[in-house]
Formats: structure tokens, C-alpha cells, sequence
């Protein structure tokens, strides 16, 4: 409890403090707007209350209303990130331009440029995470791999958060466009769903047209701790899926399949991942599902050849990726260790605000190949 107070008090200061900053600005730029400061403040304290306060509405109930005051505190949210970036960018131009002598000159252009930026880059991003997600293929060499595996496919979804900015019937549209793919097998490493998902047995029928030759496999992630284990392992049981809570699987051909929990969010040690992952052959082809891409080193030394995880969102609004890679040494993309692959997902969808900029939401299909050892 109290390192959840302490979260939320950090994410109020933090969110105060970005928004002080862009109505300031505002102020600074446009001298003669006619505002009362002490209101202004009021207003700053209101919008970042009611972000906390909208995602625990959400998930005492769910109405018509808490789900319109999330989606607006959500969408505050990622204008003032994108609107503070660009105001920050203009007063460092203005900044320097005063070691010219032409700071008064420069200032009207750049209080243009940063209106302009902030505008079109929040429409940009409301499109980008609105459209369908890129389809990634990548190919990855595999020492051991049997000759019934060669060319085997898996489709990883990942951090859809389906609730208030992603839809069930965006949900569906990405069941079609993955069945279409005929992977072998289809894995969904966490965050799939979020607060304001509602009950019912929509999600369940859309996840049931999941088709894939050697079945649907999910780990959890730290959202589905939040929405609730029971309700996130009902909820993919009921869409077909086969959660694997540290544990193992062996399908056809040998090829090996580990997840675990949420590494945080279920607090799992690093013994409980070594231990699961020592007991897997290290001869023998294997997949390790962990929604976090913590640990690589350690799942690299116990031979795991591919694992598998998202999470970080590629920082989902530029610049916030930079902040992310000091937490996550691997962001995004493909990296390697000796004989070992990680691959970390932008994700399928996105959280809180409905909005990308800079980064893209994916579906990734892998094919395997086999590699001399």
C-alpha cells in the first residue's frame, strides 16, 4: 500500500509539474491572454488529480461515464507530454538565439513552430495508434532445430491493453488479419488487458477465431495483475489460450516453450526463473514468454535460444523512450547473446493516452530456421 501511494504521489508531482511548465509557457508566449493565475493553478491541480482518480474509478465501475473521463485524462495526458517536449525545444532556441542578439526576432517563429509541432504531431499520433499494426516478419537461426521445425511460425501479440483505447472490435480486426498469417503457433506475452475492459464474452468469441496449428499460448503481464489474475486467467482460458505460469511445455518436434508471471507485478525471483528455465534441455530448440525483457543474461546462460517480450512500448510518445532505456537496457527490436535471441515488441496496441508518436504498433511473425550447432 504504501509504495502504491508513494507511486501515485510521484506520478501527481511529475504530471503537475509538466503541466506548470506548458501553461507557463502559454503565459510566457502570449503575455496578454487574459488568465487568472490562481484559477489557472486550480485547473492544473483538477487535470492531474483526475488522472488517478479516473483509473480507479474504472476499476470500481464501469459506466458510461468513467470510461469518458479516462479517455479524457488519457488523451490530456499525451498532449501535454508532445506539448511540453516541443515548448522545451523552443525555449532552448530561444535560449541560444539570445547569444545572437536575436532572441526577440527569434521568439514569434518559435512560439509558432512549437503550436504548429504540438498540433500536428498529437493528430499524427491519434492516427498512427488508431490504425491497424504493422506486420514485422523476422527470421531467426536456431542451433538444433529439427527438420520438422524448419520454417516453423509464431505470431507474438503483445501489450494490446484492450479496455478504454483499444477496442474489442480492433481486437477482432487483428484476430482476422493473425488467423489469415496460419501461424503454427501464436503466443501473447501480457498486458493484453487493462482497467475498463468490462465483462461479457465479446473479448472470449474474438480470441477463440485465434487459430494457430500448435495453439494459442499467454504469459502474464503486470496489467493483468492489476485487472486481476482470476478474471485475466478466465478471460484467456475463455479465448482458448493456454497460460503458462512458470511453467513448461514441450509441442511436436521437440521445440521447447517456458513462460513466467509478470517478473515485478508476480514477484518471481531470479532464482524461481532460473530454476524453471535449468530445467529445460539446453540441446534442444526453446521459447521463453516474459512480458518484461528483464533477464536476458541469465536466460542466454541457461541456453534458452528465443525470448520473447514487450513491456516497454518503444516508448510509445517520443522522447519518453529515452527515459524507458534507462530502466530496460533492450527497448526494442532484435538482440543477441552468443547463441541466444531476444526479440521486445513495440506491442500491439497502447496504454493511456490513444496515441503514438515516433514508434509503431506491431504484430511480429518469426519463422525459424535451423542453424548448424
Amino acid at each position: 500500500m504504501l509504495k502504491m501511494l508513494g507511486f501515485i504521489a510521484t506520478v501527481v508531482v511529475v504530471y503537475t509539474g509538466m503541466q506548470s511548465y506548458v501553461a507557463f509557457w502559454l503565459l510566457r508566449s502570449f503575455p496578454g491572454l487574459p488568465v487568472n493565475r490562481l484559477l489557472l493553478r486550480a485547473v492544473i491541480l483538477l487535470t492531474t488529480l483526475a488522472f488517478p482518480l479516473s483509473l480507479y474509478c474504472l476499476r470500481m465501475y464501469r459506466g458510461t461515464w468513467t470510461v469518458a473521463l479516462a479517455y479524457a485524462s488519457f488523451l490530456w495526458l499525451g498532449v501535454i507530454f508532445l506539448w511540453l517536449g516541443w515548448a522545451a525545444l523552443g525555449d532552448i532556441v530561444v535560449l541560444f538565439s539570445r547569444f545572437l542578439g536575436a532572441a526577440e526576432a527569434v521568439r514569434p517563429w518559435a512560439r509558432a513552430a512549437v503550436l504548429t509541432a504540438t498540433a500536428v504531431s498529437c493528430l499524427w499520433s491519434l492516427y498512427n495508434a488508431a490504425r491497424m499494426p504493422a506486420v514485422k516478419d523476422v527470421e531467426i537461426s536456431l542451433a538444433g532445430l529439427s527438420p520438422q521445425l524448419e520454417g516453423f511460425s509464431i505470431v507474438q501479440l503483445s501489450d494490446l491493453h484492450l479496455g478504454v483505447t483499444v477496442s474489442i472490435k480492433k481486437f477482432s480486426r487483428i484476430v482476422d488479419l493473425v488467423s489469415s498469417m496460419r501461424p503454427d503457433l501464436i503466443v501473447l506475452t501480457g498486458d493484453i488487458f487493462d482497467a475498463g475492459l468490462g465483462e461479457g464474452g465479446d473479448i472470449e468469441r474474438s480470441g477463440l477465431r485465434l487459430k494457430a496449428k500448435r495453439g494459442v499460448f499467454a504469459v502474464l503481464g503486470n496489467h493483468e495483475f492489476y485487472h486481476g489474475v482470476e478474471a485475466s486467467s478466465r478471460t484467456l482460458s475463455g479465448m482458448g489460450a493456454h497460460l503458462l505460469r512458470n511453467a513448461i511445455v514441450v509441442l511436436p518436434g521437440g521445440l521447447q516453450l517456458a513462460g513466467v508471471d509478470d517478473v515485478m507485478a508476480g514477484h518471481v525471483s531470479r532464482q524461481e526463473v532460473a530454476a524453471l528455465l535449468a530445467k529445460l534441455d539446453a540441446q534442444a530448440p526453446s521459447i521463453y514468454l516474459c512480458h518484461q525483457p528483464l533477464g536476458f543474461a541469465a536466460a542466454a546462460h541457461a541456453g534458452v535460444s528465443l525470448m520473447l517480450s514487450g513491456h516497454t512500448h518503444d516508448g510509445q510518445l517520443f522522447p519518453f523512450g529515452l527515459i524507458v532505456r534507462l530502466f530496460y537496457g533492450h527497448l526494442h527490436g532484435l538482440y543477441q547473446d552468443g547463441a541466444s535471441w531476444l526479440y521486445v515488441t513495440s506491442g500491439t496496441g497502447q496504454w493511456g493516452p490513444p496515441m503514438r508518436f515516433l514508434t509503431r504498433a506491431e504484430i511480429v511473425r518469426f519463422t525459424l530456421r535451423g542453424r548448424a550447432s
